[in-house]
């Protein structure tokens, strides 16, 4: 299992309109080996707000799948002219511990 995060930093007031633009089929709901998506909006400190675009994979190859694909290339298509966006960052994890209640 693979997580990826695209943290997003965007100035204050804008995050929620930004996130908007997740809420829409994009075609990474359709590639082989996705698992979900979870965008997380932080609270706003030194005028910026953050966003964590959270996707989960099956394995890395589907991750870079989905980032060769035209769908990748169409869904962001436009995101470097968007003037509130401050600087955004990529990081990938390796699920290494889960626990559901109960266990």
């Amino acid at each position: 299992m693979l997580v990826v995060t695209n943290t997003i930093r965007v100035k204050e007031g804008h995050g929620e309109a930004l996130a908007g633009r997740f809420a829409g089929a994009g075609g990474v709901q359709d590639m082989p080996g996705f698992v979900r998506m979870e965008v997380w909006h932080g609270e706003a400190k030194d005028g910026a707000e953050e966003l964590k675009i959270c996707t989960v994979w099956e394995n890395e190859e589907a991750f870079k799948g989905w980032t060769a694909s035209p769908s990748f290339r169409e869904s962001h298509r436009g995101a470097g002219g968007n003037e509130a966006i401050l600087g955004a960052s990529l990081d990938k994890y390796r699920l290494l511990v889960s626990r559901t209640p109960g266990e």
